[in-house]
């Protein structure tokens, strides 16, 4: 028996009516599971859901403060009126649940020793098949203790600094978890915390634990060269396009500065196509790094509230981006769009350069650098439709071929929109 499909594409012509009906579904059930509007039509070439299963399913990943995989842990995830307990596997994830759509909220919860639950996080379950990230406030450590100091008879010395405690039984037993992977004291290639056991001046055991950060020096070009109107001009008059196409794309990509506040380029890194890219090899190590979902998420606080740009980037994305140049260099660098337009590494000899190290270098060293590079982009990649103003072939430039799920050919026509009109005022 053939394997029923979980997509299809539209045919030029189709309605959404036929095309329930053709798959043995409701047009409301589609509209449903692909965020439609009660009116919206699909257009010819989109890739549209037939089921939940295909968009809705959630996957979440506990990690610590240095984005190690948590195993052991138990766990609740409350949605559509279920709860599940469940416990995350050596590599920190638990099993995915299935949505009914993706507006539908997931509410996370982490079990404390006491038997009680901290809410982690509210994540609405969204369209792609998503991994929800859950960070700790510290870092787990793997590791042996001492053997414990014994008497003359050789009974153990108690701690006088010690209470007693009555164990806490947990209010509900986990389910078990069919995650897989190797643990996160053994990350990646064998890489990950490094410990070294010393001795303090009163020969007391010491264990030493390294984080596994990799330096990324090369990042220390910046020179604070800003975009001049005339550098907008120059680069516009080059392609024949209008200054408000750049503008445009700026507005779009650059929800923050071209710059942290260290001085290094803003970036946003990409674990699927480090996935991608590695052909999987790093997967089921740390998902957190390597996942094939396209769609992942820490985005969201308590009550399902998105969290600031400032709060997400920065160095939470430079950890992520540490982690994966330690096991892959090359394509760590690749795996993250750069600076004021998000340009993704691996289009370094689109925007002229021999590597991804001299791409990176000079997206390091100002804004003006980064238009240069967004000039070649825009001039290899997608030159006759800004010119036309075909904002889904740019936008499928920018984003891949499903830039419709996220509306992102709309999203731009508005900021050019908004911009000519802004610029007409003047």
């Amino acid at each position: 028996m053939a394997k029923a499909s979980l997509f299809y594409i539209v045919k030029k012509g189709e309605n959404l009516d036929e095309i329930a009906l053709r798959n043995g579904t409701t047009a409301g059930n589609l509209r449903k599971i692909n965020g439609m509007n009660n009116t919206e039509q699909p257009s010819e070439g989109q890739r549209i859901a037939l089921s939940a299963k295909a968009v809705c399913k959630v996957k979440v990943l506990l990690i610590d403060k240095d984005h190690n995989p948590i195993s052991g842990a138990k766990m609740r995830l409350e949605y559509n009126g279920k709860s599940k307990i469940l416990t995350t596997g050596p590599c920190g994830i638990l099993p995915s649940i299935i949505t009914k759509s993706p507006k539908d909220i997931v509410k996370i919860s982490i079990g404390r020793a006491n038997g009680s639950w901290e809410l982690l996080q509210a994540a609405p379950s969204d369209w792609g098949n998503k991994l929800v990230t859950c960070k700790s406030k510290a870092t787990k450590y793997e590791g042996e203790t001492m053997e414990h100091p014994k008497d003359a008879k050789g009974n153990p010395i108690r701690d006088p600094k010690e209470t007693d405690k009555k164990p806490v039984k947990p209010s509900e037993q986990p389910e078990s978890t069919e995650a897989k992977g190797k643990p996160h004291s053994d990350y990646g290639d064998g890489k990950g915390q490094k410990s070294v056991q010393e001795y303090d001046k009163n020969g007391l055991p010491v264990k030493k634990v390294s984080n596994d950060q990799e330096k990324l020096d090369f990042l220390k070009s910046y020179n604070g060269d800003k975009i001049s109107d005339e550098d907008y001009i120059k680069a516009a008059n080059k392609l024949k396009i209008e200054i408000e196409i750049f503008l445009a794309i700026e507005a779009q990509e650059s929800k923050r500065n071209a710059f942290d506040k260290k001085k290094r380029p803003t970036i946003l890194y990409e674990r699927h196509w480090f996935s991608k890219l590695t052909k999987r090899k790093y997967d089921k190590s740390n998902s957190d790094i390597s996942c094939k979902k396209a769609y992942t998420s820490d985005r969201f606080d308590k009550k399902g509230k998105a969290i600031p740009d400032a709060e997400r980037y920065g160095d939470n994305q430079y950890k992520r981006l540490a982690k994966a140049y330690k096991l892959s260099p090359e394509i760590a660098l690749q795996s993250c769009s750069w600076g004021k337009y998000q340009i993704m590494g691996f289009n370094y000899i689109t925007c002229g350069y021999s590597s991804v190290r001299d791409f990176v270098a000079m997206m390091s060293e100002s804004e003006r650098k980064q238009l240069d590079a967004v000039t070649k982009f825009i001039e290899k990649n997608c030159l006759k439709a800004a010119r036309n103003k075909n904002w889904k072939e740019i936008a499928r430039a920018y984003n891949g071929d499903e830039y419709w799920i996220k509306g992102y050919d709309k999203q731009l026509k508005e900021k050019y929109d908004q911009i000519v009109a802004k610029r007409r005022k003047k």
